[in-house]
C-alpha cells in the first residue's frame, strides 16, 4: 500500500505546501505532501527536526489555514474549532493554578457542557487514568507521567474522534514513557480513536503507528509511508518484525 488512497480515511492530505513568514524571511515547511490516515487507525509521523511535523498537526486541528493543496478530516475541509478533534501538546497545556480535577474539566468547562454531564464524565475519565486519588492536587504536586495522563483525560472527556499528539511522551524517562504508550495504545484498543502521534523516537513510532509517516529535512516532504500492521500488539516489541522495521524506518531517515 502506498498510502495515497482516501477510502475510508478519516484524514486525507493531498498536495500540501504551506510557508511561514513573507518577503526575503518567507521559509517553506511542507512540500507538495500527500497521504491518508485510514479511520480508527494510528499514524506516526517521523522526521528530522524541522520537518514541519508539529506542522501537520496544527493544519489537521484547523490552528493553521493559510496552505496550498487539499487537506480534509471526516470528509470535510478542517473547521477551525473542530469540536471532534482533540490537540495534545507536548508541555500538556496545564494550568498551574487549577487541581486535576479542573484541568481536567477545562475543555468541557469552555464549551459549556451541563455540569451533571461534566461530573459524569471527568468523574469516570479521571478513574479510567489512575488520577481520581489526585483530583485535588495540583500540576507541581504530579510527576511528569501523571501531568501527561491530565493532558489526555482532558482530550478524552471531549469525547473525539481525531486525537492529535505533538511529541506527548519525550520529557518523560524511559521507563515511564513505556507505560504511557501502553495506556495510550490501552485508550485506541478500547475507543478506536483515530490518533496521529508525532515523534523523534523510532520505537516508539513502530510500537504505536499502523501507518509511519517518514518526513524529509526542510521542507518537509514524504520520504515513505510505511504500513506497520502488526502496530497496537502488546507482544510487537518482544519480535524480529519490530527490529527489522526499525532498521528500514531508521534507513528510510538517514536517506
Amino acid at each position: 500500500m502506498n498510502g495515497l488512497t482516501g477510502e475510508g480515511a478519516m484524514v486525507r492530505v493531498n498536495g500540501l505546501s504551506l510557508w511561514y513568514g513573507g518577503g526575503e524571511h518567507r521559509v517553506q515547511a511542507l512540500d507538495r505532501i500527500s497521504f491518508t490516515i485510514p479511520r480508527g487507525g494510528t499514524c506516526a509521523v517521523i522526521g528530522p527536526s524541522g520537518s514541519g511535523k508539529s506542522t501537520l498537526l496544527y493544519v489537521f486541528s484547523g490552528l493553521l489555514e493559510e496552505y496550498s493543496g487539499e487537506v480534509l478530516v471526516d470528509g470535510e475541509k478542517v473547521p477551525r474549532g473542530r469540536r471532534k478533534t482533540a490537540l495534545i501538546l507536548q508541555d500538556h497545556g496545564l494550568l498551574p493554578w487549577k487541581k486535576v480535577w479542573d484541568n481536567a474539566a477545562l475543555g468541557l468547562a469552555i464549551r459549556r457542557v451541563p455540569p451533571a454531564i461534566k461530573r459524569e464524565r471527568i468523574a469516570s475519565i479521571l478513574k479510567e487514568m489512575g488520577l481520581w486519588e489526585m483530583r485535588n492536587r495540583y500540576p507541581s504536586q504530579l510527576s511528569g507521567g501523571q501531568r501527561q495522563r491530565i493532558g489526555i483525560a482532558r482530550a478524552l472527556a471531549l469525547e473525539p474522534d481525531l486525537l492529535l499528539m505533538d511529541e506527548p511522551f519525550s520529557s518523560l524517562d524511559a521507563l515511564t514513557r513505556e507505560t504511557m504508550q501502553q495506556l495510550l495504545l490501552n485508550i485506541w484498543l478500547k475507543d478506536r480513536i483515530t490518533i496521529v502521534l508525532v515523534t523523534h523516537s523510532i520505537e516508539e513510532a513502530i510500537f504505536l503507528g499502523q501507518r509511519i509517516i517518514v518526513l524529509s529535512e526542510r521542507p518537509g516532504r514524504v520520504v515513505e509511508v510505511v504500513d506497520n500492521p502488526r502496530a497496537g500488539r502488546m507482544d510487537y516489541r518482544k519480535t524480529g518484525e519490530f527490529y527489522r522495521m526499525a532498521t528500514r524506518v531508521r534507513e528510510l531517515l538517514e536517506h
